[in-house]
């Protein structure tokens, strides 16, 4: 099976996408809500499905830019911020973190219920890429356009 690319022609490289299964019946997003499900405050979907939050490693351009614009904090106080939560049994696990956007992309298309962030270049049918605030990558308005 041959699956074209679908990102628009305005996203560049460095645009972000917030990519769910094409079975998730969400199509756009709350900024405010996005940070909410990022930062595990809002666990759950509409549907109450339980949200499978997915992170790219350490170093990586994609975790650094959610750092910058999600987190706003390091990794070091990301890892801070999961650890409390932990201990404050706000959450029952960490987010799953995986090495690649294919990795990622294929997670995601199996995953229901998960949700994650990679480079807008990658997107393809596999998986749903998220409207924020109505707009995607490379669209104006869009939080996570490169820079």
């Amino acid at each position: 099976m041959v699956l074209a690319l679908m990102a628009p022609v305005g996203a560049a490289a460095a645009d972000l996408a917030v990519v769910v299964s094409p079975d998730n019946p969400i199509d756009d997003i709350q900024w405010k809500d996005l940070v909410k499900i990022f930062k595990m405050e809002k666990q759950y979907w509409r549907d109450n499905e339980r949200v499978y939050l997915v992170l790219r490693e350490s170093g990586s351009k994609e975790k650094n830019a959610v750092l910058e614009k999600i987190y706003q904090t390091s990794d070091e106080g990301l890892k801070k911020m999961w650890l409390a939560k932990m201990y404050r049994e706000e959450i029952t696990s960490f987010p799953r973190v995986l090495n690649s956007n294919e990795a990622v992309i294929r997670f995601v298309n199996q995953v229901p219920t998960a949700i994650s962030v990679i480079d807008a270049s990658h997107r393809d049918g596999r998986v749903k890429t998220l409207r924020i605030n109505g707009a995607l990558p490379g669209e104006e308005g869009y939080p996570l356009n490169g820079d």
